[in-house]
């Protein structure tokens, strides 16, 4: 989804959405579902998720017709700039309500599907575990970087519409954090 083309077609389907069109709402559902899910899973404990993911796609509903289409704001990084909106506010809500620190949640649990990984299928379990708990000791933000990068396989572009970071400032962050993971695993 990241060539022009694509970038190009889902433009064409949120301009048909944001008249009202249906089929095309059931289509920008159905074509961002996975990621935002995937995306909302590695941020929150698993019996949080499918109420995060409904409410996110309801605020996208709701607020799809004050998207603009942009040359620094793809559909994309709206849609994720949307959920990583929704989970601040979960956590602020969630540290308001226990009226403590709240802890990290763990950015990387069980990846699901992890045949889908082309690499993960290759690696055995005690080699995912020890990658999994090395990209755990990163910090949270790049964490979230490496997972927007090479899971969810958005642009530094797109990430920085997100983050609200520059690109230079998201390559420097992945070039820090894949050079301690190589040095912690290789």
């Amino acid at each position: 989804m990241n060539d022009e083309k694509s970038s190009q077609n889902i433009e064409k389907i949120v301009q048909k959405a944001q008249l009202g069109h249906h089929p095309s709402l059931e289509l920008l559902y159905d074509l961002f579902f996975n990621k935002i899910f995937r995306y909302v899973a590695f941020k929150v404990a698993p019996d949080q998720v499918e109420d995060l993911v409904a409410d996110i796609f309801l605020k996208m509903l709701k607020n799809i017709k004050k998207y603009k289409n942009n040359q620094n704001a793809t559909f994309s990084a709206w849609i994720y700039r949307l959920a990583r909106n929704h989970i601040i506010d979960f956590y602020r809500k969630k540290k308001e309500i226990l009226g403590s620190e709240l802890e990290d949640e763990n950015l990387f649990l069980e990846i699901e599907d992890q045949e889908d990984l082309p690499d993960t299928r290759l690696l055995k379990n005690d080699e995912l575990d020890i990658i999994k708990n090395e990209i755990e000791k990163l910090s949270p933000n790049s964490r979230e970087i490496l997972q927007l990068k090479f899971f969810d396989d958005l642009s530094n572009k797109e990430i920085s519409e997100i983050t609200g970071k520059s690109e230079g400032n998201i390559r420097i962050i992945q070039l820090r954090a894949l050079k301690t993971l190589r040095e912690k695993l290789f």
